[in-house]
């Protein structure tokens, strides 16, 4: 646990409402980090991922695995990221 989330939790107060304030922020910086450590996975796993083609651009063996890893990896971080629902980011972007 990090510094800001102990100072968090440690916070003390007498008003009801604060105390309720502190304890959510508290469990929505759990639950965004959550997303970022697994948003973190999918890159490592797309970074990992061999390029399906030679040095001349023909499709090699790896083509079937590449396609499955990558579709399952955009998949995921696309329900990570909300993209199906209306986010920070999807409000500036145009849906493709």
């Amino acid at each position: 646990m990090t510094d800001i989330l102990q100072k968090l939790q440690g916070a003390t107060t007498d008003d009801p409402a604060t105390a309720e304030v502190l304890r959510e922020a508290v469990q929505e910086i759990r639950e965004l980090r959550k997303q970022r450590d697994e948003l973190e996975e999918i890159m490592i796993v797309l970074s990992r991922t061999e390029f399906p083609w030679d040095e001349d651009g023909n499709p090699t063996d790896g083509l079937p695995h590449f396609k499955e890893r990558y579709l399952n990896a955009v998949h995921e971080a696309a329900g990570l990221l909300g993209l199906e629902l209306r986010s920070t980011i999807t409000r500036t972007e145009p849906r493709t």
